[in-house]
């Protein structure tokens, strides 16, 4: 079997585990093509038996959204895929996902999967919990519930009173309740809570919450979690972060690539008109028709980005930054080859000179690149500078006041942007 389980039974035996994969809040964001993409590499990025879902597959409760997750994941996952209620799941749950309480069972561990996507445990979950604990007890519990206990890290939680319902039902099995799992908060932490370590994981494609700053970079990231047994059989996990994981299904398919490179220079350029259209309307005095085209520009930005994502071109910052100095070393040698020689010949002067001041600044900038890889690979950011970009020529440099002009066109200060 393989995609979205539709369950429909309280207590799920399952076969002998070797591994699994458990992820939450892929879709409470938003169901567009990026985020999907980033979905879409949480569903392959490791080997598992089954994969669980923390919730919030849906932004909410239109039959539309629930018909689009579930055909992306029985589409793309290749083992089964269970999930959880969380609270952006509201009509439709049940008839494309099943039960919101149940079990998942073997000699080996026990899964409790709980309702709680109202902030709070009904007295039949409650029940369903206690029962399951009691009657199949194993030395391997995972509680999992959506809405998170209350915890050093976000108060993005459940109330403290109702934390104490469930907590007195999971009181007897603490020392066997290995984990609780919950979502909600698109993030990652661990903490110890009243003698229970609680991991919350809500990186399965939603915006991540940094709760005002990054962590550390592992918590910067999308991920899922990976659970597997060490050598006492004890159930453990490994954070697998999705950052320099690819996902090329699409890009591998030759006629689907060249239709998805074909659409994002397409829209990169769309991007790019409409920017200048909106200038021009701004310079002669048209804002209404100068808000049209900023709008339209934007549009062909996300559009473009969007089809990015699908071509798997977005990688880590080192990876960036290290296509950033191959795309621009071959663009420095294709001026100096071929572009400039060719228009020289021609005498076509206008396009000699573009052509000229673009290879002019982008030869003096190249070398901030290969100092930013360097920074980086020490685990440093680049020193903050001021950059003044040329708005005639595009020339750019690092200085510590404005220039009094531009170096390679000669444009007055007044043209000079800082960044």
């Amino acid at each position: 079997m393989k995609g979205v389980v539709k369950v429909e039974s309280t207590v799920n035996v399952i076969g002998k585990v070797r591994s699994f994969t458990v992820l939450g809040d892929p879709g409470c964001d938003g169901l567009g093509v990026e985020i999907m993409t980033t979905f879409s590499k949480a569903m392959n990025c490791a080997e598992a038996d089954f994969k669980i879902i923390l919730g919030d597959l849906v932004p909410f409760g239109l039959e539309e959204f629930y018909k689009h997750i579930s055909g992306i994941i029985n589409d793309i996952s290749g083992n089964p895929v269970y999930s959880l209620c969380g609270n952006h799941d509201t009509e439709y749950y049940g008839q494309y996902f099943g039960l919101k309480n149940y079990l998942l069972v073997n000699e080996d561990m026990l899964i409790v999967v709980l309702d709680n996507s109202k902030r709070k445990f009904d007295e039949a979950t409650l029940d369903f919990c206690a029962a399951s604990l009691r009657d199949h007890r194993r030395k391997n519990i995972l509680v999992l519930f959506h809405i998170p206990p209350p915890t050093q890290f976000s108060s993005n939680s459940m109330k403290r009173e109702e934390w104490d319902r469930i907590r007195t039902v999971m009181a007897p099995y603490r020392e066997d309740i290995r984990y609780i799992l919950a979502g909600h908060v698109h993030s990652y932490f661990e903490d110890d809570v009243d003698g229970f370590k609680v991991v919350v994981s809500g990186g399965g494609g939603a915006r991540l919450d940094f709760f005002g700053g990054l962590p550390d970079k592992k918590n910067s990231f999308h991920h899922v979690l990976q659970f597997s047994f060490d050598e006492q059989g004890i159930l453990k996990y490994r954070f697998v972060s999705l950052a320099d994981i690819p996902y090329d299904r699409e890009s591998k398919n030759e006629k689907v690539r060249q239709l998805l490179e074909a659409a994002f220079q397409y829209e990169a350029a769309s991007y790019t008109r409409f920017q200048f259209f909106a200038q021009d309307a701004y310079e002669k005095g048209f804002s209404g028709i100068e808000k049209l085209f900023r709008a339209f520009s934007k549009s062909a930005y996300y559009h473009a980005k969007n089809y990015f994502s699908v071509l798997n071109k977005m990688g880590s910052i080192e990876n960036n930054l290290k296509d950033s100095v191959r795309f621009e070393k071959m663009d420095l040698d294709t001026l100096k080859a071929a572009y400039l020689p060719q228009t020289l010949e021609v005498h076509s002067s206008l396009a000699y000179y573009g052509f000229y001041e673009a290879y002019e600044a982008k030869k003096k900038n190249f070398d901030l690149l290969p100092e930013a890889i360097k920074s980086y690979e020490s685990g440093e950011d680049i020193k903050p500078q001021d950059l003044y970009v040329c708005t005639s020529c595009g020339n750019m440099r690092s200085a510590d006041a404005a220039p009094d002009h531009c170096h390679i066109c000669g444009a007055p200060p007044d043209k000079i942007i800082k960044i």
